[in-house]
């Protein structure tokens, strides 16, 4: 006699229930025919009952329904966070790494890791040009942001802004990156040689701030020069967080 395969036997562990098992893609037809046939060929001392069979593949088409509606879900959450990560470039974030050091940076790199998305924080200050035009002339400028610490040292990072290099200059230079202080920041400058000396063109109230817009010519550098000494401090190129981690989202400054 011929028999059906049995329709409740378990697919080997290393293939996916819908390769295995067509029943999921069943239709009402596909469906009749196997209940005519199995009904056919079943054994006549120990006969399928009815509902059992119905239950059967009930249970089956329950089964597959629910894994594929797991796997549309798990794809739409994964589109949902793909596009909140890309809309994050350019944006200064305050996140968490993997070993919970809390880092601000600028979104530069979005990368998908094991299914989650991944972001790229370019953490080290930087210089670009600003967007809007401004007074400052061409040539080679060098920017010292100092800020006090609660036990009165003075601390400090240097950067560097060639013209030359910057795309689309239009007169003003933009800091990226900028340390979060618990304290205000000063921004100091050197005129258009990078060797003259370091006056005040701003003041940043709030320590978060991590962008700055520099449009002051060189004349317009009323504020006072630095002489105090200054401890400059480093940071890391790139630091890498998760989006699940990220806990504050700040547009730039401008």
């Amino acid at each position: 006699m011929t028999q059906l395969p049995n329709i409740n036997s378990v697919a080997p562990n290393n293939q996916a229930f819908g390769a295995a098992n067509t029943l999921n893609d069943l239709d009402l037809d596909a469906f009749l025919h196997l209940m005519i046939a199995q009904l056919q060929n079943q054994d006549p001392l120990n006969p399928l009952e009815n509902n059992e069979l119905l239950a059967q593949i009930s249970q089956i088409r329950e089964v597959g329904a629910t894994e594929k509606l797991t796997e549309t879900l798990d794809a739409v959450l994964l589109g949902q966070n793909i596009s909140s990560a890309t809309n994050l470039l350019g944006a200064d974030v305050v996140a968490l790494t993997d070993e919970g050091q809390r880092v601000s940076g600028n979104v530069r790199v979005v990368s998908i890791v094991n299914g989650q998305p991944q972001l790229d924080l370019a953490v080290d200050p930087s210089a670009t040009a600003a967007p809007e035009g401004g007074e400052l002339g061409s040539g080679q400028y060098t920017y010292e942001v100092v800020w006090e610490t609660e036990s009165g040292a003075l601390f400090g990072v240097e950067v560097s802004a060639a013209t030359g290099s910057l795309t689309n200059f239009q007169g003003a230079i933009r800091l990226n990156n900028l340390p979060e202080t618990s304290s205000e920041k000063r921004v100091y400058r050197t005129d258009n040689t990078g060797e003259g000396g370091r006056k005040l063109v701003a003041v940043l109230p709030d320590g978060r701030t991590s962008t700055f817009v520099d449009t002051v010519s060189d004349d317009a550098r009323t504020g006072e020069p630095l002489t105090d000494q200054v401890q400059r401090v480093d940071f890391a190129n790139r630091v890498r967080v998760s989006l699940n981690n990220v806990g504050e989202v700040r547009p730039p400054s401008q």
